[in-house]
């Protein structure tokens, strides 16, 4: 079997396959993928389910000149395998390796770069409209699928493309599968008789259903597709994970991404980290919340596997929705939630706000409407990569009158801060990144919880007289039912004589707390707020003449931008030197390496600070 898989290099030798073969070497394009995602993880169970999908396409369409969109690149792992990244693909979704998605860069055989689901078919249709208005020739198909009939893009497009006379072809990965099972109406609708009818009214020629996994009757369902002068669409039904025994028993997303894992002695082993995520702290509190308060409710688009959530789905399941790939749906509707005097949490991947934006502004912050926002994902994400870097949110989402951006740094912030945004009158971002939680610094692990003095320049954090009322707040929250509100930001060192302040947003406060540990006349100030800003904490850090701002979000129009802003508007003017992601688009890697890339881990942080200071470093 890898055999035949080691003589295709390029997808005209899929082509000159005989008959015969092809299911040799279906077999060994499963046996590849689920060899890669073993060893370095990926998305295993939408590309497994699309293995004959993949090389029937490929025997029936001539990439690059016809070209081939998919929604999205974790349906392709085998269209990379057939298109000469075979050799390479045990690097994939590693720094310098293959890319998770699909990327022009990478292959001329890939059409466009996409890490989000429901584009295929509006920039299919450009690219078809545009090919002919330039007189080029070729097919375009976009193959649609894993949930991106959940979402609104999707229908734009097939409106605008059922109305159009260009032979566009869609292709229906239909396995009734985002992430988790698939949502709403249309879902249930496609595997009915109806789905003719719903596709033909639209203006498409439908051709189907077809066993997805019959490589006969796909290739057959394709050619006459190819040949259509008109839209058309191709339902192929399929499984997702199919080949692979434990992704076809895994219910709940039948092996979306399964890695790294090993057999050991006929067992299925997976590698599995020991502490709890940000996600799955959020997840606790949020259930703690929804126990409380009969009206919390939860809302999320697609992603109640990747944000924890199916257990308080589970335990609340009229109060925890899932809309599907719907990001602007979700917003408006928590909108609409508010407004009924309901208390909504929309749980978001930061990368996937992004698609929400006018529905943040228009729907929520116009009237000001008490929706809390959980942005997960927030800052670097390491092997998903430029599509799914957690970089704008603060810079989009500062200039929003009303709103105010929370980010914890331990995970013990969150149950305060989400009652904190749960009590306020209007819209509320709690931010948190991907990863684990970080141990409790002693600083703030020894804060006590009885009442204390104001806190005093030139004590550590953990001593009677140096911990504040607000960081007060913080110990009391996990000692009390409910949380109390969080004031604003809070000192983790408060140095007497101070030369220089760290000023970071979320973790980063625990690297500056590591790089300022040795250094008698630094200060550290975990901001807990990109916007509003702690006006004084801000300015009492100028008056030491030296300013480090670090964030784990792009430097243009992020805190650092605010924290100037503040300064120029107070006509004070210390040296400030901002940290934080480049005016680029970061490719996949071990986010470890690229916050130490960055200077954002304690090394970059105390180098930044000497520099700032005119001191060499030692």
């Amino acid at each position: 079997m890898a055999d035949v898989l080691s003589g295709v290099t390029s997808p005209s030798d899929v082509r000159a396959l005989p008959e015969d073969a092809l299911p040799g070497l279906c077999e060994a394009l499963r046996e590849a993928i689920i060899t890669t995602c073993g060893r370095v993880g990926g998305h295993l169970g939408a590309s497994l389910g699309a293995v004959e999908l993949v090389v029937a396409m490929h025997r029936v369409f001539h990439t690059p000149q016809d070209a081939l969109l998919f929604d999205v690149g974790h349906q392709a792992y085998a269209h990379k395998l057939l298109t000469g990244r075979r050799e390479r693909m045990h690097t994939l979704r590693q720094a310098g390796g293959i890319a998770p998605f699909l990327d022009p860069r990478e292959s001329e055989h890939d059409a466009l770069a996409a890490g989000h689901a429901c584009t295929a078919i509006s920039a299919a249709l450009g690219l078809l409209s545009g090919r002919q208005q330039l007189g080029h020739t070729g097919h375009v198909v976009a193959v649609v699928g894993d949930g991106a009939l959940t979402g609104g893009l999707s229908f734009e497009g097939l409106n605008n493309a059922g109305g159009s006379p260009l032979p566009l072809v869609v292709v229906l990965n239909d396995n009734q599968m985002s992430i988790s099972a698939n949502v709403g109406a249309i879902p249930a609708l496609l595997r009915t008789r109806n789905a003719r009818a719903f596709f033909e009214s639209l203006g498409f020629t439908y051709l189907g259903p077809v066993d997805g996994h019959d490589l006969g009757a796909l290739t057959r369902a394709l050619r006459e597709a190819k040949a259509s002068a008109r839209p058309v669409v191709v339902h192929a039904l399929t499984k997702k994970g199919r080949g692979f025994p434990p992704a076809e028993a895994d219910e709940q997303t039948r092996g979306h991404a399964m890695g790294p894992y090993e057999w050991r002695d006929g067992k299925l082993v997976r590698s599995r980290g020991g502490r709890p995520t940000f996600s799955e702290a959020f997840a606790q509190v949020l259930g703690d919340a929804l126990e409380r308060d009969p009206r919390v409710v939860a809302v999320t688009p697609a992603m109640l596997e990747g944000s924890a959530l199916t257990g308080l789905k589970a335990r609340f399941p009229d109060r925890v929705h899932d809309v599907g790939i719907a990001e602007q749906h979700a917003v408006t509707f928590c909108a609409g939630l508010a407004a009924a005097g309901a208390k909504p949490v929309c749980v978001i991947y930061s990368t996937f706000l992004q698609r929400a934006y006018d529905q943040v502004v228009h729907d929520v912050c116009l009237p000001g409407l008490p929706v809390v926002f959980a942005v997960d994902r927030a800052g670097l994400v390491g092997a998903d990569g430029a599509t799914h870097q957690g970089a704008y949110d603060v810079s989009f989402l500062r200039p929003l009158p009303g709103l105010t951006q929370w980010a914890p740094l331990v995970g013990e912030d969150l149950a305060p801060m989400l009652a904190t945004a749960l009590q306020a009158s209007g819209p509320s971002v709690l931010r948190f990144p991907r990863g684990t939680l970080p141990d409790v610094p002693p600083e703030l692990a020894q804060e006590r919880t009885e009442e204390m003095g104001p806190s005093t320049p030139g004590q550590p954090m953990h001593d009677a007289r140096a911990v504040s009322d607000d960081a007060m707040t913080s110990a009391a929250s996990r000692t009390k039912p409910g949380a109390l509100p969080v004031p604003g930001a809070r000192w983790l060192k408060r140095a007497a004589g101070s030369r220089l302040t760290l000023v970071t947003l979320g973790p980063l406060g625990l690297s500056a707390l590591e790089a300022a540990r040795n250094e008698p006349d630094w200060s550290v100030l975990d901001a807990r707020r990109a916007w509003p800003l702690d006006e004084a904490a801000l300015l009492e850090a100028a008056a030491g003449g030296h300013v480090v701002v670090a964030e784990e979000g792009t430097v243009r129009g992020g805190l650092g931008s605010a924290v100037l802003e503040l300064y120029a508007a107070a006509g004070v003017a210390p040296r400030v030197k901002l940290l934080g992601m480049p005016d680029v688009f970061l490719p996949h890697g071990d986010a470890r390496v690229q916050r130490t890339e960055l200077g954002l881990d304690a090394a970059g942080l105390r180098r930044a600070g000497r520099a700032l200071l005119g001191e060499e470093s030692r």
